[in-house]
């Protein structure tokens, strides 16, 4: 269904008893959202927001290494979603464009680079600052890029930091910068740095089949392949190729989005935590859920787009 209609249906599908997976944003409101999660813990169902990236394996194997301290504390985290939005639909009736359909780059790709930046952390940022590109033709439609800077404060994520984390000011402090938008399509990868070295989550990032970790040696951009090699190190490239298609799949005319066989990967979750009788995701928690959607509102208070 589209955005402004997930709380309703999914508070419908909840009354009659089902288990609900909603697609994100699971709600345009995060009190609606977070309505949600409590009323399916009331009636012990399973709530969850459809953050299909954190089941991909490439993000598995990055927040693993994020983890264990490899880079160190992440410190800085770059991550983007640009698309040509007339790859999508027609501008301005299209659902990814019309205010009333819940359009808007903030709702339709925010989630993805938000919850991009708040991975290593947990939570969602204690700051925020964002820029918008609105349209100036009269049209009723959301915006259409949009630029934003996050700050996330005492955030040492790592259970075992890097020795070189002692190095530089003592702060505990990062910084994220995300930028998403219908303007032109762009490389799409996510990256997380440390004063141990930085993970890449390759193109499109947020549905990735591969990621790559590079060290980082002393002295300033000394993390090419070369030195890096020569330095005792390497840098890691990891893939996981996705499930193959299925015959009915293509019978019916294939896929259409880029990677969309990795659905699987979330539906397999899904379909793990109801047989275990859990209510909700592990991967992508109702805290963060929340904090994702209460995170754009404040995007679009701020480019008064609210």
């Amino acid at each position: 269904s589209l955005h402004p209609d997930h709380r309703s249906h999914a508070e419908m599908a909840l009354n009659a008893g089902k288990h609900v997976l909603v697609e994100k944003p699971m709600c345009m409101k995060a009190e609606d959202a977070q309505f949600l999660y409590d009323f399916g813990k009331k009636k012990g169902l399973f709530v969850g927001e459809g953050m299909w990236t954190r089941f991909f394996p490439a993000v598995e194997w990055t927040r693993m290494h994020l983890g264990d301290g490899g880079i160190g504390t992440v410190r800085v985290v770059h991550c983007d979603f640009n698309i040509d939005g007339d790859d999508v639909g027609p501008y301005p009736t299209d659902s990814i464009y019309a205010r009333e359909l819940g359009g808007g780059t903030s709702w339709t790709m925010g989630p993805y680079v938000i919850a991009a930046a708040m991975m290593p952390f947990g939570k969602e940022p204690d700051s925020i600052a964002a820029n918008g590109v609105l349209a100036n033709d009269g049209e009723d439609v959301g915006e259409l890029a949009v630029g934003m800077t996050m700050t996330f404060r005492n955030c040492e994520n790592s259970s075992s930091p890097s020795s070189s984390d002692n190095r530089g000011p003592p702060i505990t402090i990062s910084i994220a910068n995300g930028m998403v938008g219908y303007l032109a399509e762009d490389s799409e990868e996510t990256q997380y740095a440390g004063k141990g070295g930085r993970i890449t989550l390759l193109r499109p990032a947020h549905c990735p089949t591969s990621a790559r970790l590079t060290p980082k040696l002393s002295g300033r951009g000394n993390d090419d392949k070369a030195k890096v090699a020569a330095g005792g190190n390497t840098e890691t490239f990891v893939e996981f190729p996705l499930p193959p298609s299925l015959p009915e799949i293509e019978a019916s005319g294939g896929i259409q989005m880029p990677n969309s066989m990795g659905f699987i990967y979330e539906a397999e979750a899904v379909r793990r935590l109801i047989g275990a009788g859990q209510i909700t995701f592990p991967q992508w928690t109702p805290e963060e859920s929340v904090g994702c959607i209460r995170t754009i509102e404040e995007i679009l208070k701020q480019i008064n787009q609210n």
